[in-house]
């Protein structure tokens, strides 16, 4: 998983969070422009990281690390 492409998702689901405090992996996948299971794949992926909480059917929201990356001054994690 590409360091841009994790930004990129966490700037979306920050962006996407100002409206509400859960973003839907559909809306989240209209917003990147990608297909649902796309979205679905690397929330998952960065839940493993620990960047965003992630639950089936309830939506991702961002973690306080997740949050740092899209304000600035930390870096992603390494991909494995």
């Amino acid at each position: 998983m590409s360091s841009q492409a994790v930004e990129d998702y966490l700037k979306a689901i920050y962006k996407l969070q100002l409206r509400d405090s859960t973003v839907a992996t559909l809306a989240l996948a209209k917003y990147l422009n990608v297909s649902p299971a796309s979205a679905t794949g690397m929330v998952k992926k960065l839940a493993l990281s620990n960047l965003v909480r992630y639950e089936r059917y309830q939506g991702v929201e961002l973690t306080s690390p997740g949050e740092k990356i899209c304000i600035g001054g930390y870096s992603t994690p390494s991909a494995s």
